[in-house]
């Protein structure tokens, strides 16, 4: 608390500046009713906002930034994403704080009833400078900024000095600055540590499919960490399904999130685009155009592609991307009778696992069809009885990635008997991971330790790859498989790189690098080191190195 004062006198500063200002003009605007409706405004906008940043905390490991109102032209579609349970906790926690603050006003608003003595508009006038001190930080050089109030090494303790208000009017004044204030590394530094970590030669393709041109189904699942796959809950498979269909086909043990949004997945899973600190490239039309991606490289070879979501493909900006790459088909929600709508937010994943089945069995064209799962996502119900009996946010998520395991398998184990087995690619791949189960921390790689599959009737032979690999890579790992070139996919790195693998991952304001040494993770607000695993075997500026590339081609779009 004493660390984040300089921040709430910061705020409060700003607060103070316009009834300070209206002073005056008290001869001639009714100044004690426009700043008695100018507070209970401000208790009751404040309120919400710190009953928000309560809930959305434990789920994001953030406080409440710019983020959450990217969502806002979809806010039935974001209200769906919240559970029930935790609507109520943020909405009780608002009228708390809002009931706190409305006493305390009454039984001092007294104070502000000030006389229009004329020495008053004078000291008035005279002490306007000292309202510029506590907004801007001090005397300093340097202005107020979430660095002026970190204090430790323990990100949870930075974040709980942060003034919410101050934070949120923050990350918009920087929204359209995801690069120009934040310089780790110049260009030559950069481009010279990542040319042999990632612009490695390629040596002997390492091959597993049989056909070079499989037709190819592409599963997304929603929130499907990595934890969940062969782990048990009280004595039970959370996933047995899937467990046992990696233990055929190519799994990738080791693989890694890019980011912690399912916006940030796509980008990462389809164009080999990496997630940013401070923004996500779907939101923004334009850039997502220039982008290279897996459904334009397969349609200039033939492919027929389609996209299946049981949402709203329209929420995070989804749908401009799929058109922007050239997707042939796109169905949501609204192809779904009402009807089936049982699920907040439309449809759940065992009757979009049929409808993409009744696709395949009827379709004798070369395609690429991709699926986005969404029964995993808050508010974690799912249309059946549960494996476990609990209203613990933890097994509520278990429930649904039982569930949906369940229908995926018996979807391939029904295209197993059919002859289209044979010529048929699954690719299976998390959008992002979980903080579920165990409740780690945001900036962990646990967090994003995701499943990466390639199965299908196309697998020449049963491999588990060790090798640390990215999400971002499976642009390259895919196209690769099928002798097609992968130069555009500047962070997307096949099976035949020869530079040292690693995963990076990119969270708010902060990121993180893994290989087989070890993990290291910072923050970038300011830049500190959040976390370190042993001694990662790639360069110590690897990270600020990728971080700045990323960032440079996110301007440069």
């Amino acid at each position: 608390m004493f660390h984040g004062l300089y921040m709430d006198l910061s705020m409060t500063g700003y607060l103070i500046l316009i009834p300070f200002l209206l002073f005056f003009l008290k001869s001639y605007v009714p100044y004690d009713k426009i700043v008695y409706y100018y507070h209970i405004l401000l208790i009751a906008i404040i309120s919400l906002l710190y009953g928000s940043d309560a809930v959305l905390y434990r789920e994001w490991g953030y406080r409440l930034d710019k983020t959450a109102f990217m969502y806002l032209t979809q806010f039935r579609e974001a209200g769906n994403f919240i559970a029930p349970s935790n609507s109520i906790m943020g909405i009780c926690l608002s009228c708390c704080f809002f009931i706190t603050g409305w006493f305390i006003f009454q039984k001092f608003k007294s104070i502000s009833e000030i006389s229009t003595h004329k020495y008053l508009y004078v000291l008035h006038f005279l002490c306007i400078p000292l309202l510029i001190l506590p907004i801007r930080g001090g005397i300093g050089i340097i202005p107020m900024n979430p660095g002026k109030v970190y204090f430790s090494t323990h990100a949870f303790s930075n974040h709980s000095a942060l003034n919410v208000p101050w934070n949120l009017l923050y990350s918009f004044e920087k929204s359209n600055k995801t690069r120009q204030d934040i310089i780790l590394l110049n260009s030559q530094a950069t481009d010279e540590i990542l040319a042999s970590n990632i612009l490695g030669r390629d040596t002997n393709n390492c091959s597993f499919l049989t056909l070079k041109r499989p037709k190819i189904l592409m599963f997304l699942l929603e929130s499907f960490t990595a934890n969940l796959i062969y782990n048990n809950f009280e004595e039970t498979e959370i996933t047995p399904g899937l467990n046992r269909n990696f233990k055929t086909g190519v799994y990738f043990k080791n693989a890694y999130a890019s980011g912690d949004r399912t916006e940030m997945g796509i980008a990462a899973s389809l164009s080999g685009f990496p997630a940013q600190p401070f923004s996500s490239i779907l939101h923004y039309p334009d850039k997502t155009l220039k982008l290279p991606s897996i459904l334009t490289d397969l349609e200039f070879e033939g492919y027929h592609t389609a996209f299946y979501y049981g949402g709203d493909v329209s929420f995070a900006n989804m749908n401009s991307y799929f058109l922007n790459a050239g997707c042939d088909r796109i169905l949501d929600k609204s192809a779904f009778p009402s009807s089936s709508y049982n699920a907040k937010w439309g449809v759940h994943d065992h009757i979009l696992f049929e409808k993409i089945y009744g696709d395949i069995i009827t379709d004798t064209s070369l395609f690429f069809k991709i699926c986005l799962s969404l029964s995993s996502h808050p508010p974690y119900d799912v249309p059946e009885k549960t494996k476990w009996e609990s209203i613990r946010e933890e097994v509520q998520f278990l429930n649904t990635a039982h569930y949906t395991d369940k229908h995926l398998t018996r979807m391939l184990d029904q295209l197993k008997q059919l002859p289209i087995w044979n010529e048929l690619l699954i690719v299976i791949v998390a959008d992002h991971g979980a903080r579920f189960p165990g409740n780690h921390p945001f900036h962990t790689p646990e967090k994003f330790h995701i499943p990466m599959w390639f199965g299908g009737g196309v697998i020449q032979k049963d491999t588990i790859i060790q090798t640390i690999v990215s999400q971002s890579d499976l642009p390259a790992l895919l196209l690769e498989q099928m002798g097609l070139l992968h130069h555009e996919y500047t962070f997307s790195r096949g099976l035949s790189s020869s530079c040292i693998p690693f995963a990076y991952y990119a969270f708010n304001k902060g990121y993180g690098i893994v290989d087989s040494c070890g993990t290291k993770s910072w923050s970038l607000d300011p830049h500190q080191l959040l976390l370190k695993v042993s001694s990662p075997c790639t360069p110590d500026d690897l990270g600020k190195a990728f971080t700045q590339k990323v960032l440079n081609v996110f301007e440069s779009l």
